[in-house]
């Protein structure tokens, strides 16, 4: 199982305008990261989950959950992807802290925070250009990739990432757009 976890700091958490999404926080950063993890052509990764943290504003966090092997019907276009996010955020917007609801099959919403996400899991591996080249790496079959989206990590979360024992993988030395980077991880992974 590959998990990819993104956190978009200023991605809205409340409903918005689907014919703007560089208004909405880049949400069109958000969607272009769960299509380029979920989908190959003609078919979805049934071995991926992918988890947008929304932190932007109104009402943080919400965390938008995208199950490969259990999606139906979800078209891999940037518009399609917002639309279930827009429609997760506003039926959701009831949430208390750590609750979750099922929008369809292979699509959630919660109001579980960043912090509260990682904790939960194990062998994670952070997106960073001082990190070990990920051609070098040879990774075990559960493995967890955090990124962040055009603003990066905030410190306190680098710091979080260490103390859990979060490894640090490079994909080079230039920095690349969150949506190329989940491609590539992806390659990288199904070279093995």
């Amino acid at each position: 199982m590959r998990e990819f976890i993104l956190r978009a700091l200023k991605a809205k958490t409340k409903g918005f305008n689907v014919n703007d999404l560089v208004n909405a926080g880049r949400m069109d950063i958000v969607a272009r990261c769960v299509s380029n993890a979920l989908f190959v052509a003609g078919d979805v990764r049934k071995d991926v989950v992918f988890h947008a943290v929304l932190e932007g504003a109104d009402d943080p966090p919400r965390t938008i959950t995208f199950i490969g092997a259990e999606v139906r019907g979800l078209d891999y276009d940037e518009k399609s992807i917002a639309c279930k996010i827009n429609e997760a955020l506003v039926k959701g917007k009831q949430l208390k802290r750590e609750e979750f609801l099922v929008l369809e099959p292979g699509i959630k919403i919660s109001k579980l925070s960043f912090e509260s996400l990682i904790r939960e899991r194990k062998n994670v591996f952070y997106l960073h250009s001082k990190g070990e080249k990920i051609s070098d790496f040879k990774f075990s079959e559960n493995v967890v990739f955090v990124f962040g989206d055009y603003i990066g990590m905030p410190r306190k979360t680098e710091g979080l990432l260490d103390r859990i024992g979060a490894i640090r993988i490079s994909l080079g030395k230039k920095e690349l757009f969150a949506a190329s980077c989940v491609t590539i991880v992806n390659y990288e992974l199904d070279l093995h």
